[in-house]
């Protein structure tokens, strides 16, 4: 086997990347604008997402070996400790795959921008995202949430709430909630049977892969339907899975508040962001006669 050797420009741009995704809480795309300033891709051609993804999901990076069959479902890669130097450390390297699922989830902002509550806001009403909005006033900025279907679809009535109502909300029921965890909504059960759809996905499989051997399935078309397949079994094993467990009590948060809130304001917006979103999975707010916070899951 060919012995990996760490190239010290290259290991300074894949820990650059990991730094920016996990410690600045930066989305691939703006990554992917800031290398291109500095760099090119290991191949000499432009940085994308994809190639940003490709280095954030990359096991070598942190001293392992893996292989997956193009066909074979994720869970499948076959992932052995490497001889070779890792580049970073396989705690900075799980954070990464934790922070992509929950923003594949949705409990985490995948934009950029620094909006603290950013993907960690939901509607009580609709159960859509709060966003981000920044009103510029004279020399000063003041930034608000609003509802994704109430301004982009007009299909929900919920108000917009200012951040800094927003803080005092979130401070104020923080300092309320009992401790220890907060059971989660119960998450609707899915009717899918997952091993009979597998059963069926594999005999597909085996009868396009037949119809391709037999000259009446393209080589496109079969790809097509691969990729189509893929993404059903996909779709069915996320709406199969249970909500993730939540892994910081309540008095952990507390704690951490009542030493930050009386300097909150002086904190930058990128940091506020990167406390939010390592401690929140999600917070859905509601307003009946005044604001009220729904439900707060922790990470």
């Amino acid at each position: 086997m060919k012995e990996l050797v760490i190239v010290p420009e290259e290991a300074a741009l894949v820990k650059e990347i990991f730094d920016l995704f996990t410690e600045e809480c930066w989305g691939v795309t703006k990554i992917a604008k800031h290398m291109n300033v500095k760099s090119t891709t290991k191949e000499g051609g432009k940085w994308d997402n994809k190639a940003v993804r490709n280095v954030l999901t990359n096991h070598t990076y942190a001293g392992y070996n893996h292989f997956k069959a193009e066909d074979w479902p994720e869970e499948q890669r076959i992932i052995t400790p490497g001889t070779h130097p890792a580049i970073i450390t396989i705690e900075q390297f799980n954070k990464a795959q934790e922070y992509r699922q929950r923003k594949a989830n949705g409990h985490m902002s995948k934009r950029s921008f620094d909006y603290p509550y950013s993907g960690i806001i939901k509607c009580g009403r609709c159960g859509a995202t709060y966003a981000g909005n920044a009103a510029v006033h004279g020399n000063k900025k003041y930034l608000s949430y609003r509802c994704l279907n109430q301004y982009a679809k007009g299909t929900c009535d919920a108000p917009s709430i200012s951040e800094r109502n927003l803080n005092e909300l979130v401070f104020r029921h923080i300092e309320l909630v009992e401790d220890g965890f907060q059971e989660p909504k119960p998450k609707a059960r899915s009717k899918v049977n997952i091993k009979k759809e597998l059963a069926v996905s594999q005999k597909r499989r085996h009868n396009w892969m037949m119809a391709l051997g037999d000259g009446k399935l393209s080589g496109d078309d079969y790809a097509v339907l691969i990729e189509g397949e893929d993404a059903r079994i996909a779709k069915i094993r996320k709406e199969a899975e249970p909500d993730p467990e939540q892994t910081i009590p309540m008095t952990e948060i507390r704690n951490a508040f009542n030493d930050l809130k009386t300097n909150w304001h002086l904190l930058t917006s990128s940091t506020q962001k990167q406390i939010i979103q390592s401690l929140f999975k999600k917070i859905t707010i509601k307003k009946s006669d005044d604001w009220h916070i729904v439900d707060m899951l922790t990470v």
